[in-house]
């Protein structure tokens, strides 16, 4: 590793790599985005099922509150 190599050589590779870097960078922050997106998206499903879990079911009877059949209508 003890060559040297003239700035005027190098300067090209540099720039290559500096784009490339660039570009790499760019894909990976727009990757962050989307994937902050579809989690934020997923909180708030999480959310929103959490909260209809917690709700009350209305509509039917509470069956737990009826009182048994007799003995002679059991089938």
């Amino acid at each position: 590793m003890g060559q040297q190599i003239s700035v005027e050589d190098a300067f090209p590779v540099y720039r290559k790599r500096c784009g490339e870097l660039f570009d790499e960078t760019l894909v990976l922050r727009a990757q962050v985005e989307v994937l902050e997106k579809q989690l934020t998206a997923a909180q708030e499903e999480n959310q929103r099922l959490q909260q209809a879990a917690d709700e009350p079911v209305a509509g039917g009877p509470d069956l737990a509150a009826q009182p048994p059949y007799p003995e002679d209508e059991r089938g």
